[in-house]
Order: C-alpha cells, then sequence, then structure tokens
C-alpha cells in the first residue's frame, strides 16, 4: 500500500541532493529532539497525511499568522514549500488500539512531550525491523495524521511547490486553528 505523505520545509529551488539544506529530502545531521528521533541510529523526516496536517503541524505554535511564515530567514533564498512524497513501506499506525496493546503502549505516552519517552518507544519499534515509520494523531487536530519516516532514502518525490501557491490550504488551517491573519505593510 502506498502512502501519500507531505511535509512544509524550508525549499532552495537549486539543492539539487538530499543532503543540501533546502532540498526536500535533506533532514539535519543536529536532529535529536524530535518526538521519534534516534541520531546515533537512524534520521527521521516528520511529514502528515494530508496537506492541511502538515501545515497545522509547521505553524500551529504561531498566534498570528501572515505571508511573512512563507520567508525562511536563516536560508538566504529560500521559502517554504509544501512537499509530497510516496512512501510504499510501512508506518505503524499508532491510532489503532491492537498496535498500542501489542507494544503495552498507552496514547498518553504516544504524544506525551517527554521525549526521552517517546525516543524509547520509537527506538523499540524501529528495532522490530517490520516498519518504515510510526503515524500518529496530531495535537492540533486529532483528524490530521501526523508521521515520522526513517526510510527516508525510500521516500519518493512527487511535487514541491511554494507555499504561497498553497494559500487556500493555508486560510483552511488558519481558521481551523482560529489564528488571526495580519496583512504585511
Amino acid at each position: 500500500m502506498t502512502t501519500r505523505l507531505f511535509r512544509v520545509f524550508p525549499w532552495l529551488p537549486d539543492a539539487q541532493t538530499p543532503d543540501r539544506p533546502g532540498h526536500p529530502l535533506y533532514v539535519s545531521p543536529t536532529q535529536g529532539a524530535g518526538r521519534i528521533d534516534g541520531p546515533d541510529r537512524y534520521r527521521v523526516l516528520y511529514a502528515s497525511t494530508s496537506e492541511v496536517g502538515a501545515i497545522g503541524e509547521r505553524f500551529g505554535d504561531l498566534e498570528e499568522w501572515s505571508d511573512a511564515m512563507f520567508v525562511v530567514p536563516s536560508l538566504v533564498g529560500g521559502t517554504r514549500a509544501l512537499a509530497e512524497y510516496s512512501l510504499d513501506d510501512p508506518l505503524l499506525d499508532l491510532d489503532d488500539a491492537k498496535a498500542l496493546l501489542d507494544r503495552e503502549l498507552r496514547p498518553s505516552r504516544v504524544v506525551t512531550r517527554d521525549r526521552g519517552t517517546t525516543q524509547r518507544w520509537a527506538r523499540a519499534i524501529f528495532d522490530e525491523g517490520r516498519w518504515a515509520g510510526v503515524s500518529w494523531w496530531s495535537f492540533w487536530n486529532p483528524d490530521w495524521v501526523s508521521c515520522g519516516t526513517w526510510a527516508v532514502d525510500r521516500l519518493e518525490l512527487v511535487s514541491v511547490a511554494p507555499l504561497a501557491d498553497r494559500i487556500d490550504a493555508v486560510h483552511e488551517v488558519r481558521d481551523v486553528l482560529a489564528r488571526p491573519w495580519r496583512e504585511r505593510r
């Protein structure tokens, strides 16, 4: 079964290889603080199964939204973009009660903000050798599915679009999260 994944990322159209910042498959070598990170064992690309989920995960913490969100000040010439990927390998669905029972994992431990806890269960799932990553419900909206895949080398890039070109999806998420939009002056 093919899974479609979406990710908002800082894009440099000239970044030609995944080891370069600004490439759609780039994962920072300093990764380590994320929910399922295991930098000594694997890299993780975080995504969502929907455009709106990816946008919500990236900008949910912002109190006020504007088109300034599309700019990446730390990446000269960079802009935020929405990438779509396909993955043919299975993700473990942590919104499935049997998957949790099989691992003696409580739902609260899936979404806890204690990264030591989440990284421990992620390593155990990685060690099963059966999964390309995991999926769980979004903190921002449980209808959105968040994912982390350690099978970054098996992701197929489908498309990339500047986030400004997906403004309708941005405003859809903004409405769901009840964030005000500020026009730049």
